[in-house]
């Protein structure tokens, strides 16, 4: 298997600020450090200001990135996880035993939802954004109402931490993973285990909901239990801690394709409906991309560019509206692949594209991909970082844009009316 070294590129925290400050002239001049890294090779260091090029570590052509707006939920706890409203209005964020929820306008937490015994591990939003769905270290999922912040439901079953979330259609049904290495099909009406799937021996990392892949079919309606609402033709992905992605057919229930396992673990998986293609990153820094038409039995390109562990992977729209893929890790870094259609066919060479600055070297957490506004159909992300001083430690929120200028000027997101809406919010008390 061959495995290729990725370049990574650190920029100067606050280099968007000195671009700033020598634009708008309130200093004649101004520079940031830049050092570029690749394993197995001395790193290059210096200032530079406009393009970043180095021919020796076959660097360039990558657009460094700065945030468009940094925001602090609760300052001096930490950010386990973040979620972003469908309507792009809204922010959910864990912070220990609480989530912070509040208005990415305002940029600052204006309601605390009390409940879990433990740290919050997961947070999703339902389609309605009227709705949020959340999942802890105390082996509980519970459901919120965003408009007074209750919590009619909560499903109890798991016996470990719970890794993940998904929610189904309007989300009469939702799933969750957990370290116990099950995962259950949850109703929410009733509060109640539809069916458990996966029973693996070792924990499950993530898990992610998608469309069935055409190779297979859709279970049979009849076949199906009463309490399941569009569960026929779903995909579910599984990352475990041996290294393998596991596919199973929501539909049937069955685990129906696995890619090899390994000694390392895995900490992240994302997928491509479009391709088929499956990307899971794990604790040495490896990315792998399977390939569902292709055959799993081996990766079809795997990189790295460090040991530090993938902490989230997420595949977006560029400016370019090319399909990308979006890395997170342990170090703080955030890059950006080249178009996906680049290193999905015979030529196998991986570009990174762009890098996001912003962190000190802070772990990344998590990574959520922003919604796209009527007149733009690329997409930003948002990440999650831990932020210490000689004094205190917080939390920070980093909002990136994908595309500005010499100053980050950027077109706002417009929110969209959702059309389920209104069938969530009648049937949100469940």
């Amino acid at each position: 298997m061959t495995i290729q070294n990725l370049p990574f590129v650190s920029v100067q925290a606050d280099w968007d600020d000195v671009v700033r400050e020598v634009d708008s002239n309130t200093i004649p001049e101004g520079s940031f450090w830049i050092a570029c890294y690749l394993t197995g090779k001395q790193s290059v260091q210096g200032s530079v200001l406009v393009k970043l090029e180095c021919p020796e570590l076959d660097v360039k052509y990558i657009t460094v990135y700065g945030p468009k707006t940094d925001f602090y939920p609760v300052k001096g706890k930490a950010v386990s996880c973040v979620a972003i409203s469908p309507n792009g209005n809204l922010f959910a964020a864990g912070n220990g035993d609480e989530v912070s929820l509040g208005s990415i306008a305002e940029g600052k937490s204006q309601t605390t939802l009390k409940g879990h015994l433990s740290d919050v591990t997961t947070i999703q939003f339902f389609p309605s954004s009227l709705v949020l769905l959340t999942g802890g270290a105390d082996f509980q999922v519970k459901i919120w109402s965003v408009l007074n912040g209750s919590n009619p439901v909560t499903l109890k079953g798991h016996t470990s931490a719970i890794t993940s979330t998904g929610i189904i259609s309007q989300g009469r049904n939702v799933l969750s993973s957990s370290r116990d290495g099950t995962i259950k099909l949850w109703n929410c009406g009733t509060s109640s285990t539809i069916t458990t799937m996966g029973n693996y021996t070792v924990p499950v990392n993530q898990m992610i909901l998608a469309k069935l892949p055409s190779p297979y079919e859709p279970a049979r309606i009849e076949d199906l239990d009463p309490m399941e609402v569009d569960t026929s033709d779903r995909l579910v992905l599984a990352a475990l801690g041996d290294g393998s992605v596991r596919g199973i057919h929501l539909g049937t229930k069955k685990e129906i394709f696995a890619t090899p396992t390994s000694d390392i673990a895995l900490t992240a998986v994302a997928y491509d409906e479009e391709t088929g293609a499956i990307f899971t990153g794990n604790e040495n820094g490896l990315v792998q991309v399977f390939s569902i038409n292709k055959g799993l039995k081996e990766p079809h390109v795997s990189w790295k560019r460090n040991r530090h562990a993938v902490t989230s992977l997420v595949t977006k729209m560029s400016k370019n509206g090319e399909i990308v893929l979006c890395v997170s890790t342990a170090d703080g870094s955030v890059y950006q692949t080249g178009p996906l259609v680049n290193f999905l066919g015979d030529n196998k060479t991986v570009r990174v594209e762009s890098e996001y600055t912003g962190s000190e070297l802070e772990p990344v957490y998590d990574m959520k991909v922003m919604p796209s506004g009527h007149e733009s159909g690329y997409q930003r992300i948002l990440y999650t970082l831990n932020i210490k001083t000689s004094t205190s430690a917080w939390q920070e929120i980093t909002y990136h844009s994908v595309a500005f200028a010499k100053t980050p000027v950027v077109q706002a997101v417009h929110p969209q009316q959702d059309p389920l809406a209104p069938i969530l919010s009648t049937t949100s008390a469940f």
